[in-house]
């Protein structure tokens, strides 16, 4: 079984990505973290990386995107089912998603798409914070009480990530209308696209999702 799940900014794609990938044993590609962790790298990749998720604040492209996905995905056993969370972004994406997983005998079993209002994601993203030592993800008002906490789990510096400033969000959901919903569209044409409403809580949300997994399962 190899799944995808897409969602607007704070739709919590990430929290559901990694329940999806321990209830049912698959390994979880998250391409937004490992591109941040690439970021951080004083290499000519990195540097590219750097620039455009926190100065241009446009996606990275495809180019970019493919030459790590296959690293990432040959690390893998062809039997191993696979979770890609926010990818594929893209028509191109998505097109050279299905060929390389065509070529290694997968596909695309099932699509989820988180749906949150833009003002419930920008209203989200502004309160999240993340742990400079761990990498946990943090809510104000929730895990910490003010930006000046540490993390309740390590007791690292926490911060706020720089593309998640309310200009970078609102760019990055301009990026997600225009080239990330036709992707979406595709799999809900192809029958595979499962619909989940991202506003309630985590459990629910995971519980919904769930519910309608089990046709795949």
């Amino acid at each position: 079984m190899n799944l995808v799940i897409l969602g607007p900014q704070g739709s919590g794609k990430g929290t559901q990505a990694e329940l999806i990938s321990k209830k049912y044993s698959l390994a979880h590609i998250d391409m937004g973290k490992t591109l941040r962790r690439i970021a951080k790298l004083d290499t000519p990749l990195g540097r590219e990386i750097y620039r455009i998720q926190n100065v241009t604040k446009t996606l990275v492209p495809s180019e970019i995107l493919k030459e790590v996905l296959n690293v990432k995905l040959n690390s893998f056993s062809r039997e191993q089912g696979i979770v890609f969370e926010g990818v594929p972004r893209t028509e191109d994406q998505r097109e050279y998603v299905e060929e390389i997983l065509r070529e290694s005998g997968r596909k695309i079993d099932a699509a989820v798409f988180i749906n949150l209002p833009e003002n419930e994601s920008l209203e989200r993203i502004e309160k999240r914070r993340t742990c400079k030592q761990c990498g946990r993800p943090l809510i104000l008002g929730h895990d910490v009480k003010t930006g000046s906490d540490k993390c309740p789990e390590c007791g690292g510096e926490i911060f706020q990530r720089e593309d998640d400033s309310p200009e970078g969000v609102k760019k990055r959901l301009q990026v997600f209308r225009e080239e990330t919903m036709p992707v979406i569209e595709h799999f809900r044409e192809k029958g595979i696209l499962i619909e989940v409403d991202g506003r309630p809580s985590i459990d629910e949300v995971q519980k919904n999702i769930d519910q309608k997994l089990k046709a795949y399962f």
